[in-house]
């Protein structure tokens, strides 16, 4: 499931457009990186925990219009998404 949910994160990246970006997709994205988080600290895998939660703080000033995206944000999501694909691996013995 979070293997899903960081490849709908990463999707909706991709598909992001940073001057136009609407609320709906903000929270799409958000949405993926919560579920992330909640499975991870349910089976105790507190860096991924501690990671998703890193990146919903971004996501959620950038739904609370407290920041506007930047090329540079979505470029650190989809970094922090290779990284915890690569943390899941580690868990997964790979």
């Amino acid at each position: 499931m979070a293997n899903q949910a960081i490849t709908c994160i990463e999707q909706l990246l991709l598909n992001l457009n940073i001057e136009t970006a609407d609320d709906e997709e903000l929270n799409a994205i958000f949405r993926c990186a919560h579920s992330i988080k909640g499975g991870a600290a349910t089976f105790g895998l507190s860096d991924v925990a501690e990671l998703t939660h890193i990146m919903e703080t971004l996501l959620d000033k950038l739904r609370r219009h407290e920041l506007q995206p930047t090329s540079a944000m979505v470029d650190v999501l989809l970094a922090s998404g290779d990284a915890l694909k690569f943390m899941l691996s580690r868990h997964q013995g790979g």
